[in-house]
């Protein structure tokens, strides 16, 4: 068998491109600028599937806060629906219950008793035909000589009393009919136009 002797350094004119063992086959290899261009190419390619990735779960994210945000809001449209229905139901009695608590604290004197005449009476066209005022009695003695008042606009005037009434409602008879002014009347009309 022969020997080689051994060398200490074994130097290149140019950059080793392959190393390879005798009897074993050959193996890839790659050069600095190929690895540097494979790691760089797996880095792009890294990113934009990062990329792609976080914008599908983005849009995903949107579509779930959309969808949240969405029934939320249809949510709160059907409660304030419900609630504008309750407030719709209750505010006529509401105020019809809060008015009849103010009138019954009213005062009643004859200068009320004749302003609801009047504006009851203010319906009626004034003239010679019958009209007959019906007033509670104690009504009636508030205003007692009204009718002497009323006389200039209707001459066939008269105040009669009406037991079935209560103190501040009136009752105007034509021969065209009747005007209803007793106030559980005019807080109905009011609850019947707040419905």
């Amino acid at each position: 068998m022969t020997q080689v002797a051994a060398r200490s350094s074994i130097r290149f004119s140019e950059p080793l491109r392959f190393i390879g063992l005798p009897g074993q086959a050959n193996t890839l290899t790659y050069t600095a600028g190929e690895v540097d261009e494979a790691i760089h190419g797996a880095y792009e390619r890294g990113l934009e599937e990062a990329r792609a990735a976080s914008a599908a779960e983005l849009t995903k994210l949107r579509a779930d806060a959309k969808a949240v945000i969405d029934g939320a809001f249809s949510k709160i449209t059907e409660r304030h629906e419900y609630a504008l229905t309750q407030i719709r139901a209750l505010l006529p009695k509401l105020v019809s219950e809060a008015t009849a608590r103010v009138i019954a604290g009213v005062e009643v004197d004859g200068a009320l008793v004749r302003s609801v005449v009047n504006d009851l009476l203010g319906d009626v066209t004034p003239g010679p035909d019958a009209v007959e005022v019906q007033l509670c009695p104690a009504d009636l003695a508030r205003v007692a000589g009204f009718d002497q008042e009323l006389r200039h606009k209707f001459p066939n005037i008269h105040l009669t009393e009406n037991r079935e009434l209560q103190p501040k409602d009136c009752v105007v008879k034509t021969r065209f009919g009747v005007l209803d002014g007793r106030v559980a009347s005019k807080l109905k009309s009011v609850e019947g136009i707040l419905s």
